[in-house]
């Protein structure tokens, strides 16, 4: 079945967003106070203070946030869910970024049908998570999680490989309704990314906390011991949040320059960040150890925890520990120049783990 978002729009036109200077591009932005888009909107700002960027802000508290960290940063007050700010923002942007959510899909829905009904050209960047990549495995009631798997994906030279095992689980419904877009729409430029294992501190001004080591370390110490998903073979990739990033940065620098180009954009339009490569049981041991040598635990021990355990102590602890998402990341070096430098997670676990013991020792 076709998209036909223009019948829903036939007779809406959206007013002109007004921005305060004629822009060499205008940028639309969700998720600028948290971990990756505020990162994303610190590199934007810094690297090319000549685009124009609205971004969307829950509430104006959070827009002050916003605008007192970044002056030349418009904000629009919404959410996901309102229609027609988002239709309204998007339609008038060059570039979206939608880097609030990897499962609403509403938001994308309505982006979309905003998109179709244009009459310009757009680029529009969704970010999407590297589960996508454990859809088969999540779907096997079968599999033990922690084991590990040989499977690893190539975002350059195995790029139907992604596009397939998406296709082939409905519940990747954000992940789909972009391909489908990528395969539909000739006026509309998409791209998916899909970040692994993400550490280091955001550069924003909102959360600067990633999920698995921070969660991992704050377990670990308050339960004295160190904790593993089933036998900690299974692995994801990992990045350094500035470098993911800095890939949605070169996306962008792309689109404003205009020209299409398939290998970048839709259907080939994947992309695979996770860099460095260690299982999960690695982790927690390194996790364990460095709270050891600080005194914060006993031993460097690693607890076995059954999966529903880890769904307790940890968030979606049986999938984001406990599932393989491996992957070689190649389109973005090869064709934006994505240059990743950020230091390694293993040189970031010690500081993971003494992060989680000063917001503990602060709350005592």
């Amino acid at each position: 079945m076709r998209f036909h978002p223009q019948l829903l729009f036939a007779t809406q036109v959206f007013e002109p967003v007004c921005y305060e200077n004629d822009a060499m591009a205008k940028i639309f932005l969700t998720g600028a106070t948290g971990y990756i888009g505020g990162t994303v909107l610190s590199l934007l700002t810094k690297s090319h203070p000549e685009y124009a960027i609205r971004a969307l802000v829950r509430d104006s508290a959070k827009g002050k946030i916003i605008t007192g960290t970044f002056k030349d940063v418009e904000v629009v007050e919404g959410d996901l869910d309102s229609a027609d700010i988002l239709a309204r923002e998007a339609s008038n942007a060059d570039v979206i970024l939608h880097l609030a959510s990897t499962g609403h899909l509403k938001s994308v829905e309505t982006i979309h049908k905003a998109l179709a009904s244009s009459q310009k050209p757009s680029h529009w960047v969704q970010v999407s998570g590297a589960s996508a990549l454990a859809a088969a495995e999540l779907a096997d009631k079968s599999r033990a999680p922690g084991d590990g798997s040989d499977l690893v994906f190539n975002d350059l030279t195995g790029i139907a490989d992604i596009r397939s095992i998406i296709q082939r689980h409905p519940s990747r419904a954000v992940d789909n309704y972009i391909l489908k877009v990528a395969a539909e729409e000739s006026k509309i430029n998409t791209a998916l990314v899909f970040p692994p294992i993400i550490y280091g501190q955001g550069l924003g001004p909102g959360n600067k906390r990633s999920v698995q080591v921070p969660a991992l370390a704050k377990t670990t110490l308050e339960r004295k011991r160190g904790i593993q998903v089933g036998k900690g073979l299974s692995r994801w990739g990992n990045v350094h949040v500035e470098d993911v990033s800095q890939l949605f940065v070169k996306l962008v620098e792309k689109a404003v320059e205009g020209k299409a180009d398939a290998q970048v954009w839709n259907e080939n339009g994947l992309y695979l960040t996770g860099l460095g490569e260690i299982s999960f049981g690695e982790i927690s041991k390194l996790v364990a150890t460095a709270a050891a040598k600080k005194g914060l635990i006993p031993s460097d021990d690693v607890e076995v925890l059954s999966p529903e355990d880890a769904n307790t102590l940890l968030p979606h602890g049986a999938v984001l520990f406990g599932t393989n998402a491996r992957s070689k990341a190649v389109r973005g070096k090869e064709l934006l120049g994505w240059a990743p430098a950020g230091e390694s997670l293993l040189a970031e676990i010690p500081k993971a783990v003494e992060r989680e013991a000063e917001v503990q020792r602060s709350n005592l």
